[in-house]
């Protein structure tokens, strides 16, 4: 957990992209900030140390995430709807 005082923000492990990938999670306010775990263009799993197994299960964590907001490591922002859309996406290509 980080605690800035007016807000706490739990670090996620979210893997996939790259091993030490992190989301900051705000469950107050329903706020992520996914880094490259997630953004709003295709989802590059490609490089050496990624892991499409890895990018799976946090594919289906962000899923169970009841995120309102997703600011991403690129791309605009975008709301949960969209956040499913990209999981749902990328668990059908690849399971």
């Amino acid at each position: 957990m980080i605690d800035l005082g007016d807000r706490c923000f739990e670090v996620l492990h979210l893997p996939g992209h790259s091993p030490g990938s992190i989301g900051l999670w705000e469950a107050a306010s329903g706020t992520l900030f996914s880094g490259d775990a997630v953004y709003g263009g295709p989802l590059l799993d490609g490089f050496p140390e990624s892991d499409i197994q890895d990018y799976c299960r946090t594919m289906q964590r962000l899923l169970d995430l009841p995120a309102n907001i997703v600011h991403a490591g690129h791309d605009p922002s975008f709301g949960r709807e969209r956040l499913r859309q990209l999981a749902e996406g990328y668990l059908k290509r690849n399971s």
